[in-house]
């Protein structure tokens, strides 16, 4: 038992306590470059916080590009109730081309697959919900941009 209670404090003297943190979500094995796969990258404006009305974030949304492909993917990755499965979502929508959107109960990311956009204007979003469907987190760009393939 002092054991336990020796290297318990020392790890809390460090900073090793075995809580959550903003950190350990860093380190999270679902980044947007392996959630779209290889190739592609964050694009400039790509990237918004999905936060609630009153400005807790949930998660992060990534507008990821491929530029051999010329293809775009979204990834909404969720940074609460990782592992629970809750109501997750990203779309993207082309400027005179195709819509593409993935809306389930996912533990970790929601996202779009690969969707033509090359030299054209985009607009992307994502979210997600508590476990208990009452409180809804938004993030994207309802404008359009990165137009520039």
């Amino acid at each position: 038992m002092l054991t336990r209670t020796v290297i318990a404090a020392g790890l809390v003297a460090a900073g090793l306590a075995a809580t959550p943190s903003a950190a350990s979500a860093a380190t999270a094995p679902e980044t947007p470059e392996r959630v779209c796969g290889a190739g592609y990258h964050r694009v400039q404006d790509g990237h918004r916080a999905m936060k609630t009305r009153d400005g807790k974030v949930l998660g992060h949304v990534y507008l990821m590009y491929d530029k051999s492909a010329g293809k775009n993917c979204v990834a909404a990755i969720k940074t609460a109730f990782r592992g629970t499965p809750t109501v997750t979502g990203a779309s993207i929508e082309v400027r005179g081309g195709g819509r593409s959107e993935d809306v389930q109960r996912y533990r970790f990311y929601a996202e779009t697959g690969h969707i033509d956009g090359s030299w054209k204007c985009v607009k992307y979003a994502g979210w997600t919900r508590t476990p208990d469907n009452r409180v809804e987190a938004w993030g994207g760009r309802g404008s359009w941009g990165n137009c520039r393939g």
